[in-house]
C-alpha cells in the first residue's frame, strides 16, 4: 500500500501527546467500523486507509450516534436510582452503605461504547499492567461523566470544522486533560482562586474550554496504544510509525516494541497538580536515554 492511498488524513502535533494518543484512538475506531483499516503518521499529517465507504465524516456521524455507558446492571442502574431518592430519614446505615458503593461503581466502572462502534474502555482500571498510572482524573470525579461529556460535544464540533478534529468547545464540562495545550487552565491551585463561589450567576461563571474530540479519542486510543516508561523517573516514550498498519501492530510500534530507524520518538512527563489529578505535559523529541545508549554499545 502506498502513502497516496489513504481515506482519512488530519492535522497532528506530535509533540502533544494528546493529539497522537487521539489519533491512535481515531485509527482504532476505524478498524472497528471498516475491520482491515490501518494508519500511519505522514509528516504533520495521520492518515487512515480503509475500505471503500471510510471516510472522517462517516466515521465521526457513527461515533456521534453511539451512546456512552458502563458496565452498570440494569438492576444496579434502578437500585441506585431508587435509594437516590430516599430521604436520609428512610435510609438505615445498611442502605446507605449500599448507595455510597453502587455510587462508587457509577464513578469508576469500565466505559461501554454502544450502537454502530462497541468498544470497552478499562484501562484506568487496570493496576497490572499499570495503565491507571495515566489516569488523570481524582477518586470522586465520575469518569462515566467526563467520558459522556466530551462525546456529547462532538456534533457540534464536527458540525463548525471537521477537517481539524482539534476544535474547541466551550462550557461542556471538565475534560481528562490529556490536551497538552491546556496548560493550567482548570485547576483552582494553579489559577489562584477558586471558580466554584462564581458559578450561582451567568454574569460571573467561568467557563473553560477543551477540544473534545481530542479528549474522547485520547481516553479511546490509550486502550490499546500505551507508551512506555523510562525507568521510574515519569517519562514516557510513544514512537510515531511511518507506514500503514492495522492497531494490533501499530500499538507494538508506540511503545517501542517494533522499531525502525525512520520512525519519531518523544517524551513527555505527567503535571501532578495535586496527588490524584494530574495533565499530560507537552512532548519532546526523544533521542534514547543514556542506560540505552550504553546497551547498544
Amino acid at each position: 500500500m502506498s502513502s497516496s492511498e489513504w481515506n482519512i488524513s488530519v492535522d497532528v502535533d506530535l509533540t502533544n501527546p494528546g493529539q497522537f494518543f487521539a489519533c491512535c484512538g481515531l485509527l482504532e475506531l476505524a478498524d472497528r467500523l471498516w475491520r482491515g483499516a490501518e494508519g500511519w503518521f505522514d509528516g504533520s499529517r495521520f492518515r487512515i486507509a480503509g475500505p471503500p465507504g471510510c471516510s472522517l465524516q462517516a466515521l465521526l456521524a457513527r461515533l456521534a450516534e453511539c451512546s456512552v455507558g458502563n458496565t452498570m446492571t440494569p438492576n444496579q442502574t434502578a437500585r441506585l436510582e431508587k435509594l437516590s431518592a430516599m430521604g436520609k430519614r428512610d435510609a438505615g446505615p445498611g442502605l446507605e452503605d449500599e448507595k455510597k458503593a453502587l455510587e462508587s461503581l457509577r464513578r469508576e466502572a469500565p466505559i461501554i461504547l454502544r450502537g454502530p462502534i462497541a468498544f470497552r474502555v478499562d484501562w484506568f482500571c487496570d493496576t497490572l499492567a499499570n495503565g491507571s498510572r495515566f489516569k488523570t482524573w481524582a477518586g470522586q470525579q465520575s469518569v462515566l461523566e467526563i467520558a459522556r461529556s466530551m462525546h456529547g460535544a462532538i456534533e457540534t464540533v464536527i458540525a463548525e470544522s471537521v477537517s481539524t478534529l482539534w476544535g474547541s468547545a466551550r462550557g461542556i464540562g471538565l475534560p481528562f486533560n490529556f490536551d497538552s495545550d491546556l496548560g493550567g487552565q482548570g485547576s483552582a491551585l494553579d489559577i489562584g482562586f477558586s471558580f466554584d463561589p462564581l458559578n450561582a450567576s451567568a454574569a460571573t461563571r467561568i467557563e473553560g474550554t477543551c477540544k473534545p474530540l481530542l479528549e474522547f479519542l485520547g481516553f479511546v486510543g490509550l486502550q490499546r496504544f500505551r507508551p512506555r516508561e523510562v525507568g521510574r523517573q515519569n517519562r514516557f516514550v510513544y514512537v510515531a510509525w511511518n507506514h500503514p498498519l492495522p492497531p494490533s501492530i501499530a500499538s507494538a510500534a508506540v511503545c517501542g516494541a517494533i522499531d525502525s530507524p525512520n520512525y519519531r520518538r518523544y517524551e513527555f512527563k505527567l503535571l501532578y497538580r495535586t496527588k490524584y489529578l494530574k495533565s499530560f505535559l507537552p512532548s519532546i523529541p526523544f533521542h534514547g536515554d543514556r542506560d540505552e545508549r550504553s546497551a547498544q554499545v
